[in-house]
Order: structure tokens, then C-alpha cells, then sequence
């Protein structure tokens, strides 16, 4: 038995320095980078390689930005979004009117109905923005 340790201990004497040399020269290392390389090619998509970010810069989210600022009482901030909203898409109806609700929650009643009325001009269908513009211009704020 004697025999047998003393040639397990020696083999795993011989593993560790082989292993070691192989680290020491760089192929675990150089196998390692090229695994990732292949897995950052396959797995991350092509849309986190391009340069524009198209989603931040579309109307669609600057509009889902205002309604949740709106949803959070941050109406200036609600405004920012739907200005951004209404920069990338003038006729978005929704961000005219929705800015509208805002500007007149900020105490801005004027500007408020200017934009209720623009956003019932480019979609006349906005039943509940004519209601508001109505009520707004019959309310003593103004």
C-alpha cells in the first residue's frame, strides 16, 4: 500500500506542476477569452450593438413616461416627456392632451386648454379630453 500512495501523491505531484505550466503559459486563459467571445457573439442580441437607442427616442415611450409621471403627481416632469412625445410625433394626440391635463394641474390653466384644444383638432374622437376642455372653460381658474 506503501507503493500505491507514494505513485498517487507523485501523479498528482506531476498534475499540479503540468497544470500550473499550462496557466503560466496563457492556454487556459487564451481558451477562456475565446469562450466568452463566442458566447458574447451568440447570446447578446444585435439591437445592444448598435449605436441609437431607438426606444428612448421614440414618441410611444416619451408618451408612457408622461402617464407615469402624471400617475406620480410629478406634472412638470410629466410635461418634459410629453413635449419630447410631441417633438418626435407633432399630430400624437394623447401627449397634446394629456400635456394639457398637466400644465393645467401645474396652474397653468390657459396653456392647459390651448392644448386640449390642439389635441382635439389632430383626433376630434378624444371624448374625454373634450369633457375636460369643456369643465376647464367653465371653471373660475382660468
Amino acid at each position: 500500500m506503501n507503493n500505491m500512495t507514494t505513485i498517487l501523491s507523485a501523479n498528482r505531484q506531476y498534475e499540479r506542476m503540468t497544470m500550473k505550466k499550462k496557466i503560466n503559459n496563457g492556454l487556459y486563459f487564451k481558451k477562456l477569452t475565446y469562450i466568452i467571445a463566442i458566447i458574447l457573439l451568440f447570446y447578446i442580441p444585435a439591437k445592444a450593438f448598435s449605436m441609437q437607442n431607438t426606444d428612448t427616442q421614440s414618441a410611444n415611450f416619451q408618451y408612457k413616461k408622461g402617464l407615469g409621471a402624471i400617475n406620480g403627481k410629478y406634472y412638470y416632469t410629466a410635461v418634459q416627456h410629453f413635449q419630447k412625445a410631441i417633438i418626435i410625433r407633432h399630430d400624437f394626440s394623447n401627449a397634446w392632451a394629456h400635456m394639457g391635463v398637466a400644465l393645467y394641474k401645474l396652474g397653468y390653466p390657459s396653456l392647459g386648454i390651448v392644448c386640449l384644444e390642439t389635441a382635439l383638432k389632430y383626433n376630434h374622437k378624444i371624448i374625454w379630453a373634450a369633457n375636460l376642455l369643456k369643465k376647464y372653460k367653465l371653471s373660475k381658474k382660468r
